[in-house]
């Protein structure tokens, strides 16, 4: 007797049971895992204790490596080349010490100092609009200043923790400032020779799928990190030259702001305005008014301008998809897990696609 299947073929019922047994077994093995806590806790703290280190250097490589293959192709040996980018982005790095981060750390911190009084001038604001017929009856019991104090007091308190648990957080630091380097040292120099190995160790009957898999994932992180710090960078800039044409105060800073938050799709664009808003709604309505105009233009060039040459169609998702990998990234792992949700997500669909490739082949 056979048992038709979802895509028309049809499935003995012994390999149908066989399937099922197997699915069984391996949420029987999870489930016994999750009960094995003592053995679980160690391997999980030394996993969120390397994940960052790791995530930061496989971004930095598929950053840097087409400078180092441009370097190799003018005759520089792996590590001679390595070593000249190393020297370059340390250059960099003095240069913005020098020429952007004062800018950047006065604006921080005039920013902090000023928090009381940007919250009392939005409240100011809240009250002037509710003097208007078309608008008092929505926001005249809206008391900013109270929230906004809650907010700075659940501040303050986080803070608190974290600097309690500051020998924490200063070794998780040295760890990263320690270990990326090497790293990222051995990933540019062995390049893809640790993929090669990976496909080795497989059956040769899947070597050869392992091998596209390998190649359209590697594609794809690499214009993925490419195309998001380009798209990141020209959003800043775009950002930043409208609120400097606009006189907004803290420019540079809400400008960074902006563009690291949009490395996250889609929700990092929308978080990143929220305060760019509130910082000109204390001046007037007409500012923020402004700044969202100033925003949504900048997003318009970069979504529909700079994204389209950058990714092409490597990554076709769907918005809601997106969305959805990133609030359940966000949930389960934190920032980190944010960051990282759609590469990871494009990487799984890879293989899955690959393996239903094969099973239908096999089927058919």
């Amino acid at each position: 007797m056979r048992r038709e299947s979802n895509g028309g073929h049809k499935l003995p019922i012994g390999k149908f049971y066989r399937i099922c047994i197997s699915i069984i077994l391996v949420l029987l093995i999870l489930y016994l895992l999750s009960k094995l806590e003592f053995l679980l806790q160690p391997l999980m703290a030394a996993f969120n204790v390397l994940l960052l280190p790791f995530v930061l250097s496989f971004f930095f490589y598929y950053l840097f490596r087409p400078i180092v293959a441009l370097l190799h192709r003018w005759h520089l040996s792996k590590p001679l080349a390595i070593l000249f980018l190393f020297v370059l982005i340390g250059s960099f790095m003095t240069l913005f010490l020098v020429l952007v981060w004062p800018t950047l750390q006065e604006q921080t911190m005039e920013f902090i100092n000023n928090l009381p009084s940007l919250a009392n001038s939005v409240q100011q604001q809240i009250n002037l609009l509710a003097e208007r017929k078309f608008v008092g009856t929505m926001i005249q019991n809206i008391d900013i200043s109270s929230k906004v104090s809650g907010y700075l007091e659940q501040f303050v308190n986080t803070a608190t923790a974290y600097l309690s648990n500051a020998v924490s957080w200063i070794t998780s630091f040295i760890v990263v400032i320690s270990t990326v380097p090497v790293l990222l040292y051995y990933l540019l120099k062995e390049d893809k020779k640790g993929y090669t190995s990976l496909v080795r160790i497989l059956p040769k009957k899947y070597r050869e799928d392992a091998i596209t898999v390998v190649h359209d994932t590697d594609k794809m992180l690499s214009e993925f990190v490419l195309g998001r710090v380009v798209c990141c960078l020209l959003l800043g800039t775009l950002v930043y030259i409208g609120f400097i044409i606009i006189d907004l105060p803290y420019s540079l800073l809400l400008a960074v702001i902006v563009a690291i938050l949009n490395m996250i799709p889609y929700i990092g664009s929308i978080i990143g305005a929220i305060p760019c808003i509130l910082i000109a709604f204390t001046d007037s309505f007409v500012s923020a008014i402004w700044v969202l105009v100033i925003i949504l233009i900048a997003q318009q060039i970069e979504g529909n301008l700079i994204s389209p040459h950058v990714y092409g169609r490597t990554l076709n998702i769907h918005p809601l998809t997106t969305v959805l990998v990133v609030l359940v990234a966000g949930s389960v792992t934190g920032i980190i897990g944010v960051m990282i949700s759609i590469p990871v997500y494009m990487a799984v669909k890879i293989i899955v696609l690959k393996i239903v490739e094969r099973y239908e082949a096999a089927s058919g």
